[in-house]
């Protein structure tokens, strides 16, 4: 199962607070560093002061000679609050020294107008370190050292930094609660009303559209999604339409196919008995004569009697078909019933000299009613057995096997606004083939051949009506039967549905 993933209001809103964090923390970030650098420019102008009293202490303008600057400088530096000092000669020699000086060099932040400061602690990325220590020539004199601490600054920083990060945090609930807002508004409440019409239009509810008020490109989409959703209701009202009317047309198809039929029945059925009525006339007239010996009699009463069962199978055949008789219908094993079949009718003269070969396949069990199976495959190897008559070759091969074939499109009827269902899938289906040696059927017979009372036998052989009910029968388990001519004979091909389906 594909994992959901996080909707778009997520995405959009985590966006924003991730841009809203992102330029809120290196606008803040910058501050401080901007801060920062302004309070180190400060100290160092307060360096820079301290440096500019000591030169001028040793100024000789100043009236004083090198003991003068000397007490000068150090009276200059405990007013600074310089507590590590030191003032050396030109040749390096110490002449005043309070405190001690750092090791290592530091890192240099300032070097302009012979004086250094370097920074001891901190960097870029951690801020201000813990104290600075300035470095500058001091003509007459040699060289000045000392050291600043940078706890007030980093004190004001701290300071600066929490104010910074206050207002970090008010500034992006702000934007966060506002960008939110102006988001919904104009993008993720169009979408929602864009997926409820969606929904909707999908429920069978072809009317509706969705009510979106923006003006940018979500309310183009909403535009042109309403355009569809008109197209689709006009294209689906008249496809149902269209439905409508076909459905009308295939009504009248029905009833005009079925009064042709009942039209063919009634011609079949008149010009059927008429020919064993007229012979009936015939025989009538003769007796009435009253000449005939008794030998005579008793022949012209039996073929009165034979055009009678004639005239009397036809009727049963004839409401066979318009009335069968219904029974439940249960499972039926083919190959066996195909076995009783042919077992019974092996001894009937038609199939006198024909062999039957039987190929059986692994077919399931089919819901149908046994008897009529059996009428059917009957028909089908009596009219092989007899299309082999006066041949020297009489072979008739059965067979079965399963397969599957595409089961029909099936479209539920339209309920108020409920969409149409389709389904569409395979279908197993068992097959009986049927095949002899015979002289196979004309091109022209072949069309009409389950056509009722058509036949090729001589009259008085066949009604005309066995193919037709077999057809009959066939239909009405769900199947097909279908005929074709084969190189050498002809092919019945049998096919019931096996209950086997999916979609």
């Amino acid at each position: 199962m594909k994992r959901k993933g996080q909707g778009i209001r997520f995405q959009l809103i985590a966006g924003i607070v991730i841009m809203t964090i992102a330029g809120i923390g290196l606008v803040g970030f910058m501050s401080i560093k901007i801060v920062e650098r302004s309070a180190l420019l400060w100290k160092i102008s307060q360096a820079e002061d301290t440096v500019g009293f000591v030169r001028a202490s040793f100024n000789p303008a100043a009236g004083g000679g090198q003991a003068w600057g000397v007490r000068f400088a150090e009276a200059i530096a405990k007013e600074a609050g310089i507590s590590d000092f030191r003032l050396s000669a030109p040749d390096g020699s110490p002449l005043v020294a309070a405190g001690r000086m750092p090791s290592g060099m530091g890192e240099l932040i300032y070097d302009a107008g012979g004086m250094e400061a370097y920074m001891y602690g901190g960097g870029f990325m951690t801020g201000i370190g813990d104290f600075m220590r300035v470095s500058a020539s001091v003509p007459g004199a040699g060289r000045v050292e000392f050291v600043l601490g940078l706890d007030e600054v980093n004190e004001d920083m701290g300071s600066v930094r929490k104010f910074l990060a206050l207002y970090a945090i008010i500034d992006s609930i702000v934007i966060i609660a506002f960008g939110v807002y102006f988001l919904s508004r104009s993008i993720l409440q169009p979408l929602k009303k864009l997926e409820e019409s969606a929904k909707s239009i999908a429920g069978g509810k072809l009317f509706d559209r969705a009510d979106v008020a923006v003006d940018n490109e979500v309310g183009s989409l909403a535009t042109s999604f309403n355009s569809m959703a008109e197209r689709l209701e006009d294209e689906i009202k008249s496809l149902e339409r269209v439905n409508l009317e076909l459905t009308t047309m295939q009504e009248e198809l029905l009833r005009s196919s079925t009064l042709a039929a009942v039209g063919r029945l009634a011609a079949g059925i008149a010009h059927e008995i008429g020919n064993p009525l007229g012979a009936l006339n015939g025989y009538m007239e003769i007796l009435s004569k009253g000449s005939l010996d008794p030998a005579e009699f008793k022949d012209i009463i039996a073929r009165a009697g034979r055009e009678t069962d004639r005239i009397d199978s036809i009727v049963r055949d004839f409401l066979e078909v318009a009335r069968p008789a219904r029974k439940a219908a249960s499972p039926v094993d083919l190959n066996a019933l195909l076995a009783e079949t042919i077992d019974a009718l092996s001894v009937r003269g038609d199939f006198s000299g024909v062999d039957v070969s039987v190929l059986s396949g692994e077919v399931p069990q089919v819901m149908a009613d046994e008897g009529k199976l059996r009428q059917v495959f009957s028909n089908l190897l009596i009219n092989a057995a007899q299309a082999m008559e006066g041949m020297e070759k009489k072979a008739i091969t059965v067979s079965t096997h399963f397969e599957t074939r595409p089961a029909q499109l099936k479209f539920g009827r339209r309920k108020s606004d409920q969409p149409m269902e389709m389904k569409h899938g395979e279908r197993g289906y068992a097959l009986v083939r049927i095949k002899d040696t015979g002289a196979g059927v004309a091109p022209l017979d072949a069309a009409r051949i389950f056509d009722p009372f058509f036949t090729t036998k001589e009259v008085g052989k066949g009604t005309g009506l066995g193919l037709f009910v077999s057809q009959s029968i066939i239909k009405a388990c769900g199947g097909e039967i279908t005929f074709r001519s084969v190189e050498g004979g002809a092919e019945f091909t049998v096919a019931l549905p096996t209950g086997e389906e999916r979609a």
